[in-house]
């Protein structure tokens, strides 16, 4: 075994090497790591929606978001985006909410666009999310 390991080390240096196993193990973790997240978010945003949880939606919300209610787009600061969020939701209870498509994108960049159903009306719930110091953030919400 001894002998084998010396003739490796003398075909690849120790660099080579250490690239191999990180780029073979070590990457791959951190990779289905944030997709991981990016799931149990996704979870978290539907339940909020379903149950009408404006602050919990604007936990996830980055220092500033696009805000499109219906045909008004404005950016809003956290707080505001919250308080903008919070009215609709007392204007409309969901009956229903599902997911119908979330796109994850080379992990710096997702959607998720959900269904909101309202026993008067329906909506399409649009939600950007985009990676701020290695976590990620909405940036853009949409329902139209």
């Amino acid at each position: 075994m001894a002998l084998f390991l010396l003739k490796v080390e003398a075909l690849f240096t120790y660099d080579m090497i250490t690239a191999f196993i990180h780029s073979c193990f070590i990457l791959p973790l951190l990779f289905f790591g944030q997709l991981e997240v990016s799931l149990d978010i996704q979870k978290d945003i539907l339940q909020a929606i379903k149950d009408g949880q404006a602050k919990k939606i604007a936990a996830y919300f980055g220092e500033n978001v696009s805000i499109t209610l219906k045909d008004n787009v404005a950016y809003y600061s956290k707080f505001q985006a919250e308080m903008v969020l919070q009215d609709f939701f007392r204007t409309y209870k969901a009956v229903d909410v599902k997911q119908v498509q979330g796109v994850n994108k080379d992990g710096s960049q997702n959607y998720i666009i959900y269904e909101f159903n309202t026993n008067s009306r329906s909506f399409r719930v649009f939600v950007r999310f985009a990676e701020v110091n290695n976590s990620m953030v909405i940036s853009e919400l949409r329902i139209e």
